[in-house]
């Protein structure tokens, strides 16, 4: 919770003059909180030059000649990030976990009713693999078994040929959904009633990713043991996750088994300047 020491704010109004009117109100000079507004972004405490703004009463950390990380930096390690297939059977010490799963509190989120949890138990993990095996079982069945169904998702997905030989090999080649060796599952949870959770939760996987890449930990995202986990009462309630929560993400980390030794280019995306211009109108205008 933010608050604010009374004793230490010298009333210079800058949080004032960036919040005034929404979630800070101005009462004689002194900024005045208001919690039904304040969604905690904590860009006040950013702001404030005497430390006088604090989350849960911890004193915030002085900036003192903070140096950014470089952008060739910071695209090397966007380059070398790679969704992980295969792990290798090691544990993950739990201070390694705990920063990967702390760092997700960094993340540009609007929503901070979102809790991490962590999974390293095998036996729930061989748990919920087991159950995810017979769901997407059962969606495999519904997608292409029966032609009016494969037929009308055709009309939406051209790549729904691809879907099925991938799905095919995870079901009845491998056998298995969660992937081998997958020492850990870190489950986003929140109520998706709560506006932009779903939103929020993509940008704390997001930075969890990265923080795992920065600390050579494999991961790939899990949307299947997502869908699983929502539609099984039994897991819900073992994980101890409330009627009212839903399971927003799952990032499954282990020590990579791949050695990754060249680094893709990745795809093409299209930029335009302040106007969407179509290809046949941009390369007749080339043409010209």
């Amino acid at each position: 919770m933010i608050t604010l020491d009374i004793e230490k704010c010298i009333q210079c109004g800058i949080c004032i003059s960036n919040f005034e009117g929404y979630c800070i109100n101005n009462e004689n000079g002194l900024p005045i909180i208001d919690y039904e507004i304040c969604n905690q972004c904590q860009k006040c405490i950013a702001l404030c030059p005497n430390q006088a703004i604090l989350m849960n009463n911890v004193i915030p950390q002085k900036i003192i000649g903070f140096d950014k990380i470089g952008y060739d930096d910071l695209i090397s390690l966007l380059k070398f990030r790679r969704s992980t297939k295969s792990f290798v059977q090691q544990d993950i010490p739990k201070d390694i976990i705990e920063k990967i799963a702390n760092s997700a509190k960094y993340a540009p989120n609007q929503n901070k009713n979102i809790d991490i949890l962590i999974i390293n138990d095998p036996q729930i993990i061989k748990t919920i693999d087991k159950n995810a095996l017979k769901f997407v079982k059962r969606w495999y069945g519904m997608m292409f078994s029966f032609k009016p169904v494969t037929g009308f998702i055709s009309l939406f997905s051209k790549t729904l040929h691809v879907i099925k030989k991938k799905m095919a090999r995870d079901l009845f080649i491998k056998q298995k959904v969660v992937k081998e060796n997958t020492n850990v599952l870190l489950v986003a949870i929140g109520n998706p009633r709560m506006p932009v959770t779903e939103m929020s939760a993509q940008y704390l996987l997001g930075t969890m990713i990265l923080s795992a890449v920065s600390l050579n930990i494999g991961c790939t995202l899990m949307d299947s043991l997502k869908l699983t986990i929502n539609n099984n009462k039994k897991i819900k309630n073992q994980l101890g996750i409330k009627k009212t929560d839903k399971v927003l993400g799952v990032l499954a980390l282990g020590y990579s088994n791949e050695k990754i030794i060249n680094i893709p280019q990745g795809y093409e995306i299209n930029l335009y300047w302040n106007e969407i211009k179509s290809k046949q109108k941009t390369n007749a205008q080339h043409r010209i």
